[in-house]
């Protein structure tokens, strides 16, 4: 007894096509839909890090995020503007004056203005380095506004590099749910 098999091919390669070409317009969408999301967590945790750090709104407003969608080998999801100084709060390190970096005191009215900007002018006290650090003063009251150090080392405050990391390790839920149809 012999049994015969006989599979038309065409047929199936024909539907088999046409299934992956719905399924090329699905996955697109879902990578696209994946991409935003993605971005816009980012976007949103690491603003909201930056603030609960004690930043103001002028580090995060500058803050955006640049989606380049494509396929899934190729999709780029990149942090735009912010302060230069954000790569400093994420790594932490020291910064070294020139020859000092001049410090306002806290509570003078010289907080968030840089001694060079200072209006009203400013003088500094010749004194010994055994007092303490060098100060500059007010011109128009003679109180102490900064004072100097040579070097300041900077923490690690921002968790940029986590919140990324984090985000991303949800790019496949995520994706899932939006080929599924949406989440």
């Amino acid at each position: 007894m012999t049994i015969k098999f006989v599979m038309n091919t065409e047929e199936a390669s024909k539907k088999f096509k046409q299934n992956l070409a719905g399924l090329q317009g699905r996955m697109d969408r879902a990578i696209t839909a994946t991409t935003n999301m993605i971005a816009s967590m980012i976007l949103e945790q690491v603003k909201s890090d930056i603030e609960q750090a004690g930043f103001s709104n002028r580090w995060t407003d500058t803050i955006g995020v640049d989606v380049q969608p494509g396929s899934l080998g190729n999709m780029r999801v990149s942090l735009t503007g912010g302060d230069p100084a954000l790569a400093l709060f994420e790594t932490g390190g020291v910064i070294h004056g020139d020859p000092l970096l001049w410090i306002p005191i806290s509570g003078t009215d010289a907080m968030k203005t840089r001694a060079r900007d200072y209006a009203g002018g400013l003088f500094s006290a010749k004194y010994p380095r055994k007092y303490g650090p060098p100060l500059l003063f007010a011109i128009s009251d003679k109180l102490p506004r900064y004072f100097g150090v040579e070097s300041v080392t900077i923490p690690k405050i921002f968790h940029i590099n986590d919140i990324v990391r984090s985000v991303m390790g949800n790019f496949r839920a995520i994706f899932d749910a939006e080929f599924r149809g949406g989440a």
